[in-house]
């Protein structure tokens, strides 16, 4: 695996160069007790067990929605028309069956959108999303998700509010190769630092109830990592838009874990 140092030189510029934000883990852990606003019922000697919450800065993104399907044969057919045409998209778990394509920091116009596109899906309109619309719940005597899962999930909301920063567009001409190259190492960089992260949380045994999760995570943050790294070998459209797809996935799944790692015992 690369080293951190190998990419800090473009990350510093690119935050010079292209005025990214850096958020810095902007994230709020709640305390809360099981009888909140309520008289205790329980002697004062024995402590209440405490539950907590991780809720990271919600952010508005979008992308196009090109069909909603009940039937998973109507939207696999969808995709396999999309696909044909060269377009790789993004679907929701469902059903429904939501099939997205484009991931935005702005809201984008749908008559930008190639004939083609609009062609296969007249009906398409914009989709706004948001990123961080779920939170983690666990107990505070969980150090493990206390320390190294928050800290983790931190890192991944930096990089993809930087993502979103950088895909304003899904057409390769609106900044230049250099821009790209520039945009795409700094995004590339702080993922890598976050694998690095990651896998050394995975040699910790007490990481065994996460571990599915995380490795799952990781195998989305690959993808992505690849996909960017196509923007700037093919510097077409339908790359940047397959890196998109690519990055929603990751989304998903950074979702995902919050939904599947949160305690089924907490109900706030």
């Amino acid at each position: 695996m690369e080293r951190i140092q190998k990419f800090a030189a473009a990350a510093l510029s690119l935050v010079l160069m292209f005025g990214f934000v850096q958020v810095t883990g902007n994230y709020l852990i709640s305390e809360l007790s099981r009888n909140a606003g309520q008289a205790p019922e329980l002697p004062a000697a024995e402590e209440i067990e405490k539950q907590m919450v991780l809720q990271l800065e919600p952010v508005e993104y979008y992308t196009f929605q090109l069909g909603l399907y009940e039937d998973a044969e109507e939207a696999q057919e969808k995709i396999q028309t999309l696909a044909q045409a060269g377009y790789r998209v993004c679907v929701s778990s469902g059903p429904p069956y939501a099939v997205w394509l484009g991931c935005f920091g702005l809201k984008p116009a749908a008559d930008t959108l190639p004939e083609e596109i609009r062609s296969i899906s007249p009906d398409l309109f914009v989709q706004k999303q948001i990123l961080n619309e779920t939170m983690l719940k666990f107990y505070a005597d969980d150090k493990l998700i206390m320390e190294q899962v928050s800290a983790l999930l931190s890192s991944y909301d930096v990089v993809l509010k930087h993502s979103l920063q950088m895909f304003q567009d899904y057409r390769y001409d609106v900044c230049s190769p250099e821009i790209w190259e520039a945009m795409t190492a700094q995004i590339i960089g702080e993922l890598r630092t976050i694998q690095e992260s990651a896998e050394r949380l995975l040699l910790d045994e007490a990481s065994e109830p996460v571990a599915g999760g995380i490795i799952n995570l990781l195998s989305y943050t690959v993808a992505y990592c690849e996909s960017l790294e196509q923007i700037n070998e093919k510097q077409n459209d339908r790359a940047v838009l397959l890196a998109q797809s690519c990055f929603m996935e990751l989304i998903g799944s950074y979702h995902g874990f919050m939904r599947d790692e949160s305690s089924d015992k907490i109900n706030l």
